[in-house]
Parts: C-alpha cells; sequence; structure tokens
C-alpha cells in the first residue's frame, strides 16, 4: 500500500512485494546499479542490493540537532477518515475546504486545503474517527504528522486524542480496543508541537510497529471540535516562523478555526479584550462608583457610555443569537 508519495512498488530478488519507496529514491537506485526498472511503477532490488530496511536511507535536515535521519512519514488524508461503527450516533465529524493557512508563507501549498473536522462543544458524548487498517513495515519507525486546530474549551475538561492500535485482526477496531493501544493526547500542552502558525500546531507524533501485521489509528474528540490537516516532512518548513499567540499564556483554550477570531468575541479572552484591557478597568470602575454612591443616575448614564464599546456589544448579541438558532434548530 502506498505511503504519502511513496508511489513505486519495490520488489526483492524473487520478485516478492516488500514496500514502496519514492520515484526519486528509485531512479536513485538504479542509478547506482542496486536496483532495476521492471515497469514504471515498479523496481526489483539487485542481488548485490540494499534490503527493505535500510533502502529508505534519505538525506534530510533534522529540526533539531541537523544530523541525517532516517525517518517514514505518514500524514492523514482527510478522505481516508470515517466515524468508527462501534461509536453509534455519537460521532460528529466532516471533511471540507478551507482557506490554507500556510498559502503564501510555504511555497508548495495551495490556496485551499481539505481538513478533517472531530468533536462538538456539547456534552454528548466522545466522537471518534478511524483510518481503518494499514500494512506497515513490522518492527519499523514511522512519525505520524499533520497540522491540529482546536481541540481545547475554556473548562479544561475536553477530550484531544490520537490512539494507535497494532492487531493482526483486518476488522475495524472499537472503541474498547483501541484503549489497550498508545494513547497521545493532543491538548493541554501534553505533547509539544514542532511549530506554530496562525493558530494551528505542527505534531510530529513517532511510533514502532510491533509484529501485528496492521496499524490502525483513532482521533477522539469531546466537548470541543479539533481539525486536523495533512502536512509534509518537517524539511518543508524548515524557514516557516515559529508563531504562536501572543496571549497563550493567559486564554483557557487554544485557537479554534469555529470562531473568526479564533476564540469567541464575547468572552473576556478574546483578542480585542486582551489587546484593550482599560475597557475592562472602565467598567470595574463605574460598579465601584455605582456601589458606593459616587454616582446619580445622569452621571451613572455618561459613565456607562464612555465605558460601553457598541461595537463589541453588537458583536456580542449577534453571537448570542447565532447560538440560540444553532440551539433551536437542534
Amino acid at each position: 500500500m502506498e505511503k504519502n508519495g511513496q508511489t513505486v512498488r519495490v520488489l526483492d530478488e524473487q520478485g516478492t512485494l516488500i514496500g514502496y519507496t519514492y520515484p526519486k529514491r528509485a531512479k536513485g537506485l538504479v542509478k547506482k546499479c542496486r536496483a532495476e526498472f521492471v515497469s514504471d511503477k515498479e523496481i526489483r532490488l539487485n542481488k548485490q542490493g540494499p534490503t527493505y530496511e535500510n533502502m529508505e536511507d534519505k538525506e534530510m535536515d533534522n529540526l533539531t540537532n541537523n544530523t541525517e535521519t532516517n525517518y517514514n512519514f505518514i500524514t492523514v488524508n482527510p478522505r481516508e477518515w470515517q466515524k468508527n461503527p462501534s461509536s453509534g450516533e455519537k460521532t460528529v465529524w466532516d471533511c471540507f475546504i478551507i482557506s490554507n493557512p500556510l498559502a503564501g508563507a510555504v511555497d508548495s501549498e495551495e490556496s485551499m486545503v481539505e481538513i478533517l473536522s472531530v468533536g462538538q462543544w456539547e456534552w454528548k458524548g466522545a466522537s471518534r474517527v478511524t483510518n481503518g487498517f494499514q500494512e506497515l513495515v513490522p518492527e519499523t519507525e514511522y512519525h505520524l504528522i499533520f497540522w491540529l486546530n482546536g481541540g481545547e474549551n475554556d473548562r479544561a475538561d475536553e477530550t484531544c486524542q490520537l490512539q494507535i492500535l497494532f492487531t493482526d485482526s483486518n476488522v475495524t477496531a472499537t472503541n474498547a480496543e483501541f484503549s489497550d493501544g498508545l494513547c497521545f493526547r493532543l491538548n493541554r500542552s501534553y505533547i509539544k508541537p514542532l511549530k506554530k502558525y496562525k493558530g494551528w500546531e505542527y505534531y510530529d507524533i513517532p511510533f514502532t510497529t510491533t509484529k501485528a501485521k496492521y496499524t490502525q489509528w483513532q482521533f477522539v474528540a469531546d466537548r470541543a471540535p479539533m481539525a486536523v490537516m495533512p502536512a509534509k516532512e518537517p524539511e518543508v518548513y524548515k524557514d516557516l516562523p515559529d508563531v504562536p499567540d501572543i496571549y497563550e499564556a493567559e486564554r483557557p483554550q487554544r485557537h479554534n478555526i469555529v470562531f473568526e477570531d479564533g476564540w469567541p468575541v464575547n468572552q473576556w479572552y478574546s483578542t480585542e479584550k486582551l489587546a484593550h484591557p482599560k475597557k475592562t478597568d472602565a467598567w470595574q470602575d463605574v460598579i465601584r462608583k455605582a456601589i458606593e454612591g459616587d454616582l446619580d443616575v445622569d452621571e451613572l448614564k455618561e459613565e456607562i457610555l464612555d465605558a460601553l464599546d457598541v461595537d463589541e456589544l453588537r458583536a456580542g448579541i449577534i453571537e448570542s443569537l447565532k447560538e440560540s438558532m444553532i440551539h433551536l434548530q437542534k
């Protein structure tokens, strides 16, 4: 099964399929007389050629120490994912196209990109999506790479996880079976992303396969929607600046594309309110004077009008009306 651009089939000396590789790598092996083309999408290793384990020895810059590293990267293709059948009707998920947040900053990025959205704000049970089962090389290190947005709420009681299961069964694992596999928490800084950019976080999740025949992945989201975007290898983002949220330490949840600004405009942790704390101070001063009896009615009106942000009030009302309409439609 081809993976992440590895579209050339690799056969051993007897013609048995032993894996896949990149077209550029295949040409390099043929040029060095270590393999020969059987077709334009297939090469056969020569007797003195490399084994599959050391065949993928491509060179790339490691982001942390600039040393040569052998990595097998796999990314998320939104269309390959589906609801886990054992989740019943609780799972809320979707695939849709958005403006690519990396367009213009990374040359190879298109203007639009498809994402996988999982979960909801309501307390209705966890949403679980899986990509089924895939055959990977046994006892080999792989890296699952993707961009992540959202997956946190302002109560800090959400679930945002990646689960990996190694199994010999060719049937999609149940939620109970996934609980016996690996669990990676993708919220609350349990795992540090490699980079942050425009509200998105770039994750590189390493894992080593077992002797089991299949590998399965599952995303789990509860009480906060999360979005997953396909990613390229780390070297592609080598020159992309790391741009975290400047108010990250103050906000109770991270950026979520559900909101136009990334956060609810009517909450204290919106960018507008954190950027202009004097407005909040003005309201507190009005309340203090009113409690202490230092304001008469006319003066109180003037103080309130001075502290009032009409645009902010209008945005808050519109947001409340939207939420009410959504609730009524349900």
